[in-house]
């Protein structure tokens, strides 16, 4: 477990692929960019592009971020307490984005109803990372169209 105390530069966790990152602070663009596995966790807010091409990682923001979450995210899951920005999961492929504050959803996407898995994912989660957040009131985003590009 690498642990950071204070605000971090942009791509942390940038093609990770094992083992847990926590940011006590906040962090800017970029957060988990092309992570193949593995946690980060973001004690603070965060910038743009989180989760980008995400291919089975968890990221955890508990606070805020900006546009474009979730950009061509493939697998894994997404989760912020707060804000997003615009383009929320624009273009996504697959995997799941939890929000519990407001955000503008991005093409190709679709909001699904959380299911009993989703909150106890949710919880263990919140549990495990002492992060006070109620999963009833997130908001669970996936792809609409498997293939959104051909047709």
């Amino acid at each position: 477990m690498i642990e950071i105390n204070g605000k971090t530069g942009r791509y942390v966790g940038n093609n990770m692929t094992a083992g847990e990152i926590i940011v006590h602070g906040d962090a800017d663009d970029g957060v988990g960019f092309g992570t193949y596995n593995g946690t980060i966790v973001v004690h603070g807010d965060a910038g743009n592009g989180i989760g980008q091409l995400n291919k089975g990682g968890i990221i955890i923001i508990d606070g805020d971020i900006g546009d474009l979450a979730g950009l061509y995210m493939l697998s894994g899951d997404l989760i912020i307490t707060g804000n997003s920005g615009e383009d929320t999961g624009d273009w996504i492929i697959g995997g799941n984005i939890y929000i519990g504050g407001d955000f503008d959803s991005g093409t190709n996407t679709r909001i699904v109803e959380m299911d009993e898995s989703d909150i106890r994912k949710l919880s263990a989660l919140f549990e495990q990372y002492s992060i006070e957040a109620s999963p009833d009131e997130f908001k669970k985003i996936q792809r609409k169209e498997i293939r959104p590009f051909y047709g």
